[in-house]
């Protein structure tokens, strides 16, 4: 297999002064990547598994780009206009490196198969945010659904992948998407731009009073009172157990599956999340 330098080949379009200025990268999907590469590199398409992860990374940032977005009404400032507009922009332009990198590899057939991929997850945001604006949306359900979101451009490249590997390699894209997931959601816990409709949102929600679901449901609700929400509901802990599960299967999949032979590189993909684990990273806890 090629080397893994994915995330700094994608530099080259994302690293613009003026796309860095206004606008926020999203998350290089780097598990999704790197796990795509090693299953390629192990099918008669390996010539392609570098571009065919670059490629797919760069769809996956042109709709992580869009999707922060806001479509709030009203008047902005012009460093606000500019952001959004250049987030448009940056959005359009990952996208169409994608269709450039896969033509010029002459792989007509996986730029179908990647459109295809972007109408179905588009669909799939559609029905989850229309469910989330009436607020019938379970703290379980968004994260399974994120998760098969984050999955849906990869599994584009199952077909390629030999047979006897097909299942274990659908397994670990969940699994790796999954906790790819759960660290984003524990990031958004001290952000006070990104806690709207997210894991903890809607686990307060569910669990929360009349009073603290009000309290959510503010425009500008007090980050404080949100803090201290977080804490007595103990979401940090509940994320914490979930990649803790998330990584025991990764290992349980890698040691029992027959499949799973010759796959030592997934460990290494494994690894930061292991590390997040640690007590360095350990999420405060109530006493």
């Amino acid at each position: 297999m090629n080397s893994y330098r994915v995330p700094q080949l994608a530099k080259k379009y994302t690293d613009y002064d003026m796309i860095r200025q206004h606008t926020e990268i999203p998350p290089f999907p780097d598990s999704r990547a790197r796990l795509l590469q090693v299953f390629v590199s192990r099918t008669d398409e390996k010539q392609h598994d570098e571009i065919y992860a670059l490629a797919t990374s760069l769809v996956q940032l042109a709709m992580d780009t869009h999707d922060r977005i806001d479509t709030l009404s009203g008047a902005r400032k012009e460093q606000e206009m500019r952001s959004r507009q250049l987030n448009v922009l940056a959005g359009d332009y990952f996208s169409s490196r994608f269709y450039q990198l896969l033509a010029h590899a002459d792989r007509i057939e996986m730029i179908g198969k990647l459109s295809g991929a972007v109408a179905e997850v588009n669909v799939g945001k559609m029905s989850l945010y229309e469910r989330m604006k009436k607020l019938v949306v379970s703290p379980d359900e968004y994260l399974r659904e994120t998760v098969q979101l984050k999955m849906q451009l990869f599994l584009s490249f199952t077909d390629i992948i030999g047979e006897k590997e097909q299942s274990i390699w659908e397994h670990l894209l969940a699994e790796f998407s999954t906790c790819e997931n759960i660290v984003e959601e524990l990031q958004k816990l001290n952000d006070e731009k990104c806690f709207v409709y997210s894991y903890a949102f809607w686990s307060i929600y569910e669990q929360g009073s009349d009073e603290e679901r009000k309290v959510l449901l503010q425009p500008e609700p007090d980050m404080r009172v949100w803090a201290g929400l977080v804490l007595k509901y103990r979401i940090g802990e509940i994320l914490l157990d979930k990649l803790r599960n998330s990584t025991h299967r990764i290992q349980q999949l890698l040691q029992d599956k027959v499949e799973g032979e010759g796959l030592h590189e997934v460990q290494t993909i494994l690894e930061p999340y292991l590390t997040y684990l640690q007590p360095s990273h350990a999420v405060v806890r109530e006493d």
